[in-house]
């Protein structure tokens, strides 16, 4: 690599910094130093008839990359510039080593890592971690910051920023191999309740934390199709440790003992569990999932509880895979400690097929139905009489997506023709009562021509959509036209598109506009890899109402574009 390039984007990038992240990579010492990026510099020039659309009429971006690589360890900086703002910070406020030597990889500095989705569960540490695979086996573990600790500044208003510093460490043991795959993960963090010096406000509701959770997995293939997979976790939290007396939690199991659970921790589980047959024609899975409330750990950032799932799974491949059938039918439950004013109940069910003789068909079509069924459950207190009476309420959501295609021709000229439909119905009850419908109806009939050896291509489409909610009916529709050029050896495009929409409300014309789109790009032929890939972008657009209700007249509105590119 030349220094033609390499100087100035140099310069770019000390000037201007946004990020570094290290990434993980082998290192290798026979490679030297070597580099790669591209620089971008895009212009967009708006003009329209109406006065209140508040838009810059020129704005322009400069963007570049460079990624240094040495003994082979990737060193990516990037920046971006405009007239209406600058993204940069100092560089290396992100730091990652991950070399790897045959089986063993190490991480150094900021980096994630994932377990199990009820213990580590890919939240970001500062500190080491390290991965062997040595055959079947999987051995991983890491130790780090989770969090750092932040003070609470009165000038800044940081409230919602503020935290402890949290350590923590993790471990997974497991092996895969002859249709048997089992792990099992330790998870451990605790905030440090001295890492902040000053008081924090009450309004901040900044409580340190610590938790321990552990989970087993087993996955067993059995005669080849059938398979059973369940996995089990558990988590001991702690939401406040400051209120820890020390003392032992009442009744103490043997578990409690074990992990020295005080009168404030909560002990929670987890399970997952699935059987099933996949077989190359059909198969069939029945899954189960139980998430008890309040299941949380420190390893992750979002969890979701209280909630107990069942799901049946089936498949059907037919006439040697062309014909494909799917379908999923589940149900979901929560308050699992009945402690909830609300009970809701799910039900998602979606089938879906496909056929396509891989000639000239192609269809597909799906359907999903989403059902809510809540029940609120009458409170009765000595001194309140609720006047609600226990009331039942229902959400359904049905949608149905369709498509046929057929295309036909030879190498030199191909035409195809394709038809989409979908249907949305919602629907809200409550009681006797039902409200909130709407029905969404939208379809589009299109075909297209290839000419390979002229390198044209051209199409027509007709597009609708009818919306029927709220008491109102809107219809869009339109039809359009499109097509694109490029020259032999494909360094020179062209291409447009024109096309015409109407828009009635209650029956009444609301609106019609024409959208023209008109644009080229230009890619300069590499010579020589030291002058770098250049390409040229330019694009017109212009969108002119015919007509309209609006109060405010808007005639017109034009937008062009006009980039430059370069990559080395």
């Amino acid at each position: 690599m030349k220094t033609k390039f390499l100087i100035p984007a140099l310069l770019l990038i000390v000037t201007q910094l946004k990020a570094v992240d290290v990434s993980p990579d082998a290192i290798d010492f026979k490679k030297g130093l070597t580099a790669s990026g591209g620089l971008n510099f895009n212009n967009t020039f708006y003009t329209g008839s109406d006065s209140l659309i508040n838009r810059d009429p020129y704005v322009y971006t400069l963007c570049g990359n460079l990624n240094l690589n040495y003994l082979g360890i990737d060193l990516p900086f990037s920046f971006a510039l405009s007239n209406t703002s600058k993204e940069y910070t100092q560089p290396f406020n992100r730091f990652q080593v991950a070399p790897k030597y045959k089986w063993v990889r190490l991480y150094l500095g900021s980096a994630s890592m994932t377990f199990s989705p009820y213990t580590l569960a890919g939240h970001d540490f500062r500190g080491v971690g390290v991965e062997l695979t040595p055959k079947n086996w999987y051995i991983g573990a890491m130790y780090g910051r989770f969090l750092k600790a932040v003070e609470y500044d009165p000038m800044e208003d940081n409230l919602d920023k503020v935290a402890y510093k949290r350590m923590g460490y993790s471990a997974k043991v497991g092996w895969d191999g002859n249709g048997t795959s089992v792990n099992a993960t330790f998870f451990h963090a605790k905030d440090d309740v001295s890492s902040l010096d000053f008081a924090v406000p009450a309004e901040a509701d900044l409580h340190p934390k610590e938790n321990t959770a552990i989970s087993a997995y087993l996955r067993q293939s059995i005669y080849k199709y059938f398979f059973v997979q369940a996995e089990y976790a558990f988590s001991l939290y702690n939401s406040d440790i400051r209120t820890s007396d020390g003392a032992p939690a009442v009744g103490s199991t043997f578990m409690d003992k074990l992990f020295g659970r005080k009168g404030n921790d909560r002990f929670v589980d987890a399970l997952n569990a699935s059987a099933g047959y996949a077989g190359e024609i059909w198969g069939l899975s029945l899954c189960y999932e139980r998430i008890a409330p309040y299941y949380q750990t420190l390893g992750g950032y979002y969890f979701t509880d209280d909630k107990e799932d069942y799901t049946i799974s089936p498949y059907l491949k037919l006439w040697k895979g062309k014909i494909n059938l799917n379908g999923k039918l589940g149900f979901e439950f929560n308050n699992l400690n009945d402690l909830k004013a609300n009970d809701n109940r799910r039900v998602v069910g979606s089938i879906n097929g496909s056929f396509s003789d891989g000639k000239h068909w192609t269809t597909s079509l799906s359907y999903s139905n989403f059902s809510n069924y809540t029940k609120y459950k009458k409170q009765a207190y000595p001194y309140y009489v609720d006047q609600l009476d226990t009331l039942n309420y229902y959400q359904v959501n049905q949608n149905m997506t369709g498509m046929v295609g057929y295309s036909w021709g030879d190498s030199l000229h191909t035409q195809q023709v394709a038809t989409t439909a979908s249907y949305q119905f919602g629907n809200q009850e409550k009681g006797n009562e039902s409200f909130a419908k709407q029905h969404i109806w939208s379809g589009a009939l299109n075909f297209g021509q290839s000419f390979v050896k002229q390198r044209v291509n051209w199409g027509a489409f007709v597009s609708m959509n009818y919306a029927d909610a709220s008491m109102m009916e809107s219809l869009y529709w339109g039809p359009g036209l499109n097509g694109s050029w490029s020259n032999k050896d494909g360094q020179f495009n062209v291409h447009a598109s024109v096309a015409y929409n109407v828009n009635d409300l209650n029956g009444t014309r609301n609106s019609s506009l024409l959208n023209s789109n008109l644009g080229a790009s230009y890619s300069l032929k590499q010579i020589d890899q030291k002058y770098g890939s250049h390409s040229l972008n330019a694009s017109l657009g212009l969108t002119n109402w015919l007509e309209t209700n609006n109060q405010v007249r808007n005639d017109y509105e034009f937008l062009a574009n006009l980039s430059y590119s370069v990559s080395f």
